[in-house]
């Protein structure tokens, strides 16, 4: 879901609606990353 929220960001930002939208596009990939670390980190407390 991270990285299809990125995907999303990208496309907004393509349409250059705003420098609004950029911004929102930067923290979704930072979000999207996250996500991820936390994925990671699920997967080792598991072991």
């Amino acid at each position: 879901m991270g990285i299809g929220n990125w995907e999303l960001g990208i496309g907004n930002w393509e349409l250059g609606i705003g420098n609004w939208l950029t911004l929102n596009c930067q923290l979704s990939t930072v979000n999207s990353q996250l996500s991820t670390v936390n994925c990671q980190l699920s997967t080792l407390k598991r072991f």
